[in-house]
């Protein structure tokens, strides 16, 4: 295990905070979120990045297999220490876990990064340096112990047993289904709890935010939706390809290759009956395997993964986002609505999203009915831009990271007397 910690300038040992302006915090992640090229790396480098504006920031995650030129791409933003525990150790550690998770009455993800490095990196940090605010990158880390005296806050990615829930119904594997099932039985009791064990809660959804409030009524519990780099994420003048469907997202993230199995095997084909030269273009990482299996389909092109997405969803005729597991809101959605691109999602895709059926995008969660619907924007490009210039508009009115880190930010306030909630920033 090796924990890698820039110079001790770098992270600003030993400096006090000034009464009523910056806050010490330390951010915890289960991932490394650069480059962010997938969702909860985006949160998390796009959060953090506006925080540091005003607050003095410091992010600790796991960085298997992250290479150093993007660790030191980061740390030109903000101050980074990195824990690699080697993958041999992750292979040990991983399987320890399946067994006793087999046996044992633990959830196998309460204990998934405890014995990672993360724990020392935590209390070395500790020792040296008095943090106003901790917050962890989803209640996967609950399991870990951090220091009494900084507020303790979660930022709940997705209600992580809903998740469990929906990938057993969504699966067709007994073995997983019946993993699945136990996972969810064992880690919600655990989630729920450390909701009330927390200071301080993030949600993505108001939904969410009900269900954290009934279980842990005395935890102040914001809403801090996805947002999207507006500047960075904007309609571009690439001509459009005809009949062109895009679905991007890590295909190594069950509900992401399960939306693209749903296209291509039931959505696709229905589509192309109607528009025979319908093609479905599928951006994303993924093990070789599931990308020769998607690539097998008429139609479909898979591009691995890609430097940068905007140029796929500005040249699509229709994003498409079947997401039917899964929890959160999903940065893919907010990422092409921004891009001014006509939309069919599902129920489950814009969850958390203040969209409109038909003013912003389509909803459709059906194959049948989604597979219409796509038909119908092919079929009316005109109708396809007035959604796409609604789902523009919204995204510039009320999903920009700055008012994201705005709402984080008041919830600090309520935690922290003295906290700076605007203004403050570095020159």
């Amino acid at each position: 295990m090796e924990v890698v910690v820039p110079p001790a300038c770098q992270l600003g040992l030993g400096n006090d905070r000034r009464p009523g302006t910056r806050l010490e915090i330390l951010i915890v992640s289960t991932r490394f979120p650069f480059p962010p090229h997938w969702g909860f790396g985006t949160r998390v480098y796009q959060l953090a990045r506006e925080l540091a504006k005003r607050h003095d920031v410091t992010l600790l995650s796991a960085a298997d297999g992250v290479d150093d030129d993007q660790v030191e791409a980061l740390r030109a933003e903000l101050p980074v220490v990195v824990v690699r525990s080697g993958r041999a150790a992750q292979i040990r550690s991983k399987r320890t876990r399946q067994l006793t998770a087999l046996v044992g009455r633990r959830s196998f993800h309460a204990d998934q990064f405890v014995s990672g490095g993360l724990q020392d990196a935590i209390d070395g940090l500790a020792r040296e340096r008095r943090f106003d605010v901790v917050q962890i990158e989803s209640s996967l880390l609950g399991g870990l112990r951090f220091p009494s005296e900084p507020r303790l806050v979660l930022d709940e990615h997705n209600i992580e047993y809903e998740v469990f829930r929906r990938m057993e119904a969504g699966e067709r594997s007994r073995a997983r289904r019946a993993f699945y099932r136990r996972e969810h039985a064992r880690f919600r009791p655990f989630e729920q709890q450390l909701w009330r064990r927390v200071h301080g809660c993030v949600v993505t959804s108001v939904r969410e935010q009900e269900i954290v409030r009934t279980h842990a009524p005395a935890t102040p519990c914001a809403v801090v939706a996805n947002g999207v780099d507006v500047d960075y994420f904007r309609p571009s003048a690439d001509e459009v390809e005809p009949n062109t469907l895009v679905f991007n997202g890590v295909l190594d993230y069950r509900p992401n290759l399960d939306a693209a199995l749903f296209l291509v095997d039931e959505v696709l084909p229905r589509v192309q009956a109607v528009v025979p030269g319908a093609r479905l273009t599928i951006v994303g990482r993924g093990a070789s395997s599931d990308l020769e299996r998607l690539r097998k389909h008429p139609g479909v092109q898979v591009t691995g993964e890609v430097p940068d997405v905007r140029p796929y969803l500005a040249g699509s005729s229709v994003i498409v986002v079947p997401i039917r597991i899964g929890g959160g809101t999903r940065l893919k959605v907010v990422e092409g609505l921004a891009m001014g691109r006509p939309m069919v999602t599902t129920t489950l895709g814009c969850e958390g999203i203040d969209v409109d059926d038909g003013e912003h995008l389509l909803i459709r969660d059906e194959a049948d009915a989604f597979a219409a619907a796509v038909v119908t924007l092919l079929a009316d490009p005109g109708r396809g831009i007035a959604l796409g210039a609604a789902g523009r508009n919204l995204m510039e009115a009320r999903y920009s990271w700055a008012s994201a880190a705005e709402r984080l930010a008041e919830l600090y306030g309520a935690l922290v007397p003295g906290a700076a909630l605007a203004g403050g920033e570095r020159a």
